[in-house]
């Protein structure tokens, strides 16, 4: 099977204290935005990654997500992922998030194939440009 269009993936997560916004520094008791975009990467990679060669991984590359109602603590949300688009390592996924009341968010996220070894490589040489941090007495 190749990397195509039409390809979908669903998975359901569970909004437990960790995923709420008011333990990430925000004040709603509900769902925060940046967990619901952790849902939505690892359901877009359900969808594709095991399709890569085992030399290759897909990282986030853009989004465009709007979070439209609150998640309640302890509610489920499930996240439908379908890729409408591949252009060379770029793969872009159409996004719904549903709980039990309807529709949470929406929108479009592209993920970038990569090499593995050359990601790590790459991370490894931003690491050595950074000043190496001392501890002040």
């Amino acid at each position: 099977m190749s990397i195509a269009p039409g390809l979908k993936a669903q998975a359901s997560y569970r909004v437990d204290t960790i995923s709420l916004a008011d333990q990430w520094g925000g004040e709603a008791h509900a769902l925060a935005s940046p967990i619901m975009i952790i849902f939505i990467e690892q359901t877009c990679m359900k969808a594709t990654d095991h399709l890569l060669s085992p030399d290759q991984m897909t990282v986030g590359y853009y989004f465009e997500i709007k979070h439209q109602q609150p998640t309640p603590p302890e509610w489920e949300v499930t996240v439908d992922a379908e890729l409408i688009r591949v252009d060379e390592r770029m793969m872009t996924y159409r996004i719904v998030v549903r709980d039990a009341a309807g529709v949470v968010g929406e929108g479009l996220h592209t993920r970038c194939a990569v090499s593995r070894d050359g990601f790590h490589e790459r991370l490894e040489q931003r690491r050595s440009k950074a000043a190496p941090v001392t501890a002040e007495t």
